[in-house]
């Protein structure tokens, strides 16, 4: 399978995906290039979210070795996959927040100024005086 890197990650949606995820070492490849084409289908283009989801992957393959230590003599090799699992996944954590930040959560309005997402109307008929419409957005404080 391809996997590439030029080192830019303004380049492409691939190549930001690749760098969120830190796999921009070719001599340590982490995930290959069909991987992250199908993660970038999967979450519209969102590299934060597919980043994410790369990591988790990733973190996956470590999760499926054991760590282990071997020394004979005065060579000693040792593996750590454990942890380099749960680097991965702090990361991908870290990536859905740093995603949010970029851009938070919002209710949709309307052209009247009134909010159309049904999470915004839950509970909205149990004001003071017994209505159940909600007020256009431009009654809300900045």
């Amino acid at each position: 399978m391809a996997w590439t890197y030029a080192g830019d990650p303004a380049a492409s949606a691939l190549a930001k995906v690749r760098f969120l995820c830190g796999d921009t070492d070719t001599t340590n490849q982490q995930i290959n290039d069909a991987e992250i084409t199908f993660l970038l289908a999967e979450w519209n283009n969102d590299a934060y979210t597919s980043a994410a989801f790369a990591c988790e992957a990733i973190a996956g393959k470590y999760q499926s070795k054991s760590d282990y230590s071997r020394s004979v003599g005065d060579l000693s090799i040792s593996t750590q996959n454990n942890a380099s699992a749960k680097g991965f996944l702090d990361r991908a954590a870290s990536l859905r927040a740093s995603a949010l930040r970029a851009a938070p959560p919002s209710p949709n309005w309307d052209d009247a100024g009134y909010p159309t997402s049904s999470e915004m109307s839950i509970g909205m008929g149990r004001n003071a005086g017994g209505t159940t419409s909600v007020p256009p957005v431009a009654n809300f404080p900045e």
